[in-house]
């Protein structure tokens, strides 16, 4: 019969085989992975005739939601043995991951899974777009002026870019400057590299990209404004030299590249953790009512006013599934758009139409991925 448990340090080497065998990693990512972002009390694990088959991991971050910062846990890493799959385990994990990152005071999951509808039917829904250039790009004749390849010891001036960059989003995670490191080491132990854009001494913009012989991936491209955009992506497809390009951009961003198709589309979800407490940090001092349902994560259960406070009364303004609340508060989707979806019951139109006006739409975006 399966165990399914949270990890210990002794599970790392176990751990480790099944991620190489189920994604075929590099040794160096794996050593810096294993080594900076593996939590063994933020994963799960379950155990099958004695051997590691399944495995999901989470890393402690903080993330904005709309004008706050909360405590988050970028979900990662879901793995199965290919001889064990079919059998629920990832389901099964998922609860028991959710249930300890409540009890340690994390408010929500966000994660970029491979398959962006896959975790709809556990409650983890839409919650940020993004807008992805791909194609064979026509080079530039020659690289944009401003634009040098960056080297590790730099690393630490493109942080204010990156800080400036992310308070325009929700959804977002709100590095360190120890995270911002981290991400940019991540990124170099698998041979990842990064240009950056400098306009009289001061850095603009930047671009994290993999260039193989199969082509161009940008995975994070940060800028101030759209002239360096536009400045970044020519100088992608310049040191592509005429291979396929894939970029990621967030969905606000206007500029093109000849040759390439762009397109918007939903990249993130976001699992409700805690909604209820996170409801208290957004919602300050809304006193409308909800009765939430959640079937993974119980502390998501109950009615309550919008303040996360306990309502006192089975009496409720409108009904929401948690994950579909998530969506709401991050500013994904107006309550308006969820009702026209069928996803809520309104009870009193009045107070549903006034915290849409008080907590209108965000622009929803994520860099983070795994």
């Amino acid at each position: 019969m399966a165990e399914q448990r949270m990890c210990t340090m002794e599970d790392k080497p176990y751990l480790r085989a099944l991620w190489q065998g189920c994604f075929g990693d590099s040794d160096s990512f794996l050593d810096f992975f294993f080594e900076k972002r593996f939590f063994p009390e933020y994963t799960v694990c379950t155990i099958e005739d004695n051997k590691l088959v399944n495995a999901m991991y989470s890393l402690p971050v903080n993330m904005r939601i709309r004008e706050a910062i909360v405590p988050a846990a970028m979900l990662a890493g879901f793995s199965t043995d290919p001889d064990y799959r079919g059998r629920g385990y990832m389901s099964d994990a998922f609860r028991l991951l959710v249930k300890n990152l409540a009890q340690s005071g994390i408010l929500v999951g966000p994660h970029t899974p491979v398959k962006h509808d896959s975790y709809f039917r556990l409650g983890n829904f839409s919650a940020t777009n993004s807008r992805v250039i791909s194609g064979t790009a026509d080079k530039p004749k020659i690289m944009p002026n401003g634009v040098s390849f960056g080297r590790m010891s730099e690393s630490g001036k493109l942080y204010p870019v990156y800080m400036r960059f992310s308070e325009r989003y929700s959804g977002i995670l709100a590095r360190s400057i120890y995270d911002f490191r981290l991400k940019m080491l991540d990124l170099l132990s698998d041979g990842g590299e990064f240009i950056l854009v400098d306009r009289g001494g001061e850095i603009k913009g930047y671009a994290l990209y993999f260039n193989g012989v199969d082509g161009l991936t940008a995975v994070e491209t940060v800028y101030d404004d759209e002239e360096t955009a536009r400045t970044l992506i020519e100088a992608l497809a310049f040191i592509a030299d005429n291979k396929p390009i894939k970029i990621k951009l967030p969905p606000d961003c206007e500029a093109e590249l000849a040759g390439c198709s762009s397109k918007i589309m939903p990249h993130g979800v976001a699992a409700p953790v805690n909604i209820v407490k996170l409801m208290g940090i957004i919602f300050t001092n809304e006193k409308a009512v909800v009765k939430l349902n959640d079937d993974i994560s119980e502390v998501n259960n109950g009615v309550f006013r919008m303040d996360g406070s306990a309502a006192g009364t089975d009496e409720f303004d409108f009904e929401i599934n948690a994950g579909r609340l998530m969506q709401f508060a991050e500013g994904y989707s107006s309550l308006a758009e969820l009702e026209a979806e069928g996803n809520i019951i309104v009870r009193n139109a009045e107070a549903v139409k006034e915290l849409d006006i008080k907590y209108p739409k965000c622009k929803c975006f994520i860099c983070d991925e795994y």
